[in-house]
């Protein structure tokens, strides 16, 4: 503070103070304290009103697990085409079919007095149920038998029939419930129960979320750490300028137009494919090539190259007051590389691995834009779609806020773990 005051005089400095609350308070604490209070407000609809919304619920969660069947289904037909492409015809064998579970009929409540245009829909699972045909992942039963390409195209219509007369029943409920909530009305309550009530499917989402992000986070230490300790250990300046150059020139454009530049590459017919068929090792003119984006390692590698910034510069800040004699030391008494980082590199480096480690998990386990761009619908779904969903398809914004604190208390608990780990404090960091 009174550093501030000499360099800038008490006038500028008041205004800096003033200026920088105002960010915190209207920026940071008002948002976060409206979205914990709406987090904790259960809104309860009595009477038809609440039958309707439970209908309304478990018709978006089975238009969710439709949408996940149609895009095992895909990858699945998909695969037997190319295969039967390569092969010269149609191949002989089935493809691996998700569970599919027929839905019986449901008919309105008895409290409600639905329109005479309203005609009963196929029920819908209770969300609670497991979920039929979830994406692969660490946490996703195994698949079932294989079926052949005439049953998965079918599949996939009735599928489609049955997603499409849901979205129509769910535009008939929302009016309804929007009429209904006018005389009903509704009543808001303290409670715990947009958390207690998260279905099943969403719970795996947020788990393997969490895993996918531990994933991201140490794939950016082993990619970013020889190169943050090349630039704090090269002797030439203009080396070192050159390698920052590098690293911070492609983020003068635009975050959407470097993961697009990724999806170009990793396409079917992109860049990547492109150099595996100059090379031999396939031929695109058959129909031969690997659709790199229908998966989580092609998320995993644009999350790591949007974020490679952010575990660069605090491994290389702290890197770069390491007294490079030890080293020397070190090398002279006869240590092997790896004992050299494992013994006095990595330990001076701990809090600039920390800071990357943080800061490189809360931003993949909070990121939309890169699950959503690339290979939509081709891979496992992430807890910021889920949440995007709930918020704006949905419209239940309280379970989006809940679900939203539940990610933010996750973060939080990884910076508590971490710090443990590293065994560094808030000082520390803050160097």
């Amino acid at each position: 503070m009174n550093s501030l005051v000499k360099s800038y005089g008490k006038g500028l400095t008041g205004i800096f103070l003033a200026l920088t609350a105002v960010w915190i308070a209207l920026l940071i604490v008002l948002p976060q304290a409206r979205m914990i209070e709406r987090a904790f407000t259960y809104v309860d609809r009595s009477g038809d009103a609440a039958t309707l919304s439970l209908e309304i619920d478990r018709a978006y969660t089975r238009v969710f697990d439709i949408d996940t069947d149609l895009r095992d289904l895909r990858a699945q037909l998909q695969a037997g085409q190319e295969a039967g492409q390569a092969a010269g015809g149609a191949p002989a064998g089935g493809l691996p079919s998700p569970s599919l579970v027929p839905s019986p009929s449901l008919t309105p409540s008895p409290s409600l007095t639905p329109s005479p245009s309203l005609t009963p829909s196929p029920s819908l699972p209770s969300p609670a149920a497991p979920s039929p045909g979830v994406a692969p992942s660490p946490f996703a039963p195994p698949q079932q038998a294989a079926l052949p390409l005439e049953e998965v195209e079918g599949r996939i219509v009735a599928l489609e029939e049955e997603k499409a007369g849901l979205q129509g029943r769910i535009a008939e409920l929302e009016a309804i419930e929007a009429e209904t909530t006018k005389t009903a009305g509704i009543s808001e309550s303290y409670s715990a129960k947009n958390f207690t009530n998260m279905s099943e499917l969403h719970f795996r989402i947020f788990l393997s979320t969490i895993f996918y992000a531990l994933c991201v986070t140490l794939l950016s230490f082993v990619v970013c750490y020889p190169v943050a300790y090349a630039a704090a250990t090269a002797k030439s300046a203009n080396k070192v300028a050159l390698m920052m150059l590098g690293l911070i020139i492609p983020y003068a454009i635009n975050e959407l137009l470097r993961i697009f530049s990724w999806v170009m590459i990793l396409e079917k017919q992109g860049i990547l494919n492109g150099v595996l068929d100059a090379l031999g090792l396939i031929d695109m003119q058959a129909g031969e090539g690997i659709r790199f984006v229908a998966s989580n390692g092609a998320v995993f590698t644009v999350m790591v190259y949007a974020y490679v910034l952010f575990m660069v510069f605090p491994i290389y800040n702290t890197i770069e007051t390491l007294d490079k004699n030890q080293i020397e030391a070190a090398r002279d008494l006869g240590s092997s590389t790896w004992r050299i980082h494992w013994r006095v590199v990595l330990p001076h480096a701990k809090p600039g691995i920390a800071v990357g480690a943080i800061m490189t998990f809360m931003l993949s386990a909070g990121s939309i834009a890169v699950p959503e761009i690339v290979g939509r619908g081709l891979h496992p779904d992430w807890f910021a779609q889920v949440i995007y969903r709930r918020f704006f398809e949905a419209g239940s914004w309280n379970e989006g806020a809940a679900y939203s604190l539940a990610l933010l208390v996750a973060c939080i608990a990884f910076i508590l773990v971490n710090m443990a780990v590293f065994r560094v404090g808030i000082r520390d960091i803050a160097k």
